[in-house]
């Protein structure tokens, strides 16, 4: 691996760590697209998987006292259920049209929310959780943006930030672990080739940007953040569409 190619990941590493500290989310949606493009698409979902599971489990100790550990079944579970049954279609089909069809559903499903937000509505309880569930375990797996999903739940349920981003660490350790797993199974075993001073320094960083982060997030006021969560999750369905073309033109 080049050395400017090694820096470009560990660079984008540290800015999807920090901004998941802050949010809540944003790793997995923020890094595998471009991941895709430097390492490959397959192994740069793995990678986003394993850096996936890795912040959160890091992240843990600080945040156990907030999470709602029900709302991590609901929608932990059924995305889990799902997702063996995408790894199997992801492995059998081309990659472009998965990431373009799954990045257009979930563009769709931001713009709804975002209409609904505008006349007041609020959409939660246990069906809504379970959508959610199976929206980001599909996207996960299939295009790599288990994210945006969660983002719309978030934003029609007015979940609380720090509720918020406490709850999402346990779910994405569950979604991208498994899909970690379900893709090794499904894909022949395509583990990042990196050397392994990359998987150090990757975990030195994820370190480092956990006290980084929190330092940003106390400086924001929660309506900010807010704001910030769905825009990420514009961002991050979009960079899975345009990583989709770029697949399908070659």
């Amino acid at each position: 691996m080049s050395v400017p190619l090694a820096m470009t990941l560990l660079g984008l590493v540290l800015l999807a760590a920090v901004i998941q500290r802050v949010a809540g989310l944003g790793l997995g949606m923020l890094f595998a697209p471009y991941a895709v493009v430097l390492i490959g698409a397959h192994q740069g979902i793995m990678l986003a998987n394993f850096l996936g599971t890795l912040m959160p489990l890091l992240l843990l100790p600080r945040i156990w006292d907030r999470i709602q550990w029900r709302t991590v079944a609901w929608i932990g579970l059924p995305a889990v259920a799902v997702m063996p049954g995408a790894a199997w279609l992801s492995s059998v089909s081309p990659p472009g049209p998965l990431y373009i069809v799954t990045a257009s559903l979930v563009l769709l499903s931001l713009l709804i929310s975002v209409a609904l937000v505008r006349v007041n509505t609020t959409v939660d309880g246990r069906t809504a959780q379970v959508v959610t569930g199976i929206g980001s375990g599909l996207g996960t797996v299939l295009g790599g943006v288990g994210g945006p999903a969660v983002t719309v739940y978030a934003v029609l349920s007015r979940w609380p930030v720090l509720p918020m981003v406490a709850t999402l660490q346990p779910l994405w350790i569950l979604i991208s672990s498994v899909s970690f797993a379900s893709k090794l199974a499904w894909d022949d075993g395509q583990v990042p080739d990196l050397p392994w001073w990359m998987w150090a320094a990757m975990v030195a960083i994820v370190i480092a940007s956990i006290f980084l982060g929190e330092a940003v997030q106390k400086r924001l006021a929660e309506r900010t953040i807010q704001r910030f969560v769905m825009v990420l999750g514009f961002v991050g369905a979009l960079l899975a569409l345009g990583t989709g073309v770029r697949l399908l033109v070659g």
